[in-house]
């Protein structure tokens, strides 16, 4: 039996491991107990200066979920991402997420499918961080509906988010 070969230039070797380290620092971790069933991943980034700081997430469980009010007019910028990961089947997830400390985003609603064996889907919430310092609730709950399988799969996560008063400028 003969192989086939294939000859790659070594410029485009070099182009496609940069490009393939460039997207391993994205990747979205998995945390489930069974991938083969429905589940979610989430983390809160907050934004302010022109970086972005990983506040919490379902990656660290153990780490609260703190973000200062800003004390700038402009306020402290913030992202929610849930990502809704493949399962044995196709899965239809539906719900909603609750953000009461994003101002003006109350509430996102979810209906998207993944597909089997695909990427995570993702679903963004920015906005900024609310004024008034309190705890505060992200609430998720989603119907995770799989092909061929008759009930849905309740997926339901609060998370205590902490927004503390902004630092006082000197």
């Amino acid at each position: 039996m003969r192989l086939a070969t294939c000859s790659v230039p070594p410029a485009l070797l070099l182009f496609l491991s940069a490009f393939s380290g460039a997207c391993a620092g994205n990747r979205v971790p998995h945390v489930a107990p069974d991938e083969s069933r429905p589940h979610i991943t989430w983390e809160i980034r907050s934004r302010e200066g022109g970086g972005t700081r990983f506040v919490c997430g379902s990656s660290e469980p153990s780490r609260p979920c703190v973000v200062a009010a800003s004390a700038s007019r402009q306020g402290t910028g913030m992202t929610v991402q849930l990502h809704l990961h493949a399962a044995s089947t196709q899965t239809s997830y539906l719900g909603v997420m609750e953000t009461p400390f994003v101002d003006g985003v109350k509430a996102r609603e979810i209906s998207l499918t993944v597909p089997r064996g695909s990427q995570p889907v993702s679903s963004l919430l920015s906005g900024r961080v609310v004024d008034a310092p309190g705890t505060y609730t992200l609430s998720i709950g989603l119907d995770a509906t799989q092909t061929g399988v008759e009930a849905p799969l309740r997926i339901a996560e609060k998370i205590p988010v902490v927004v503390s008063a902004p630092a006082s400028s000197q």
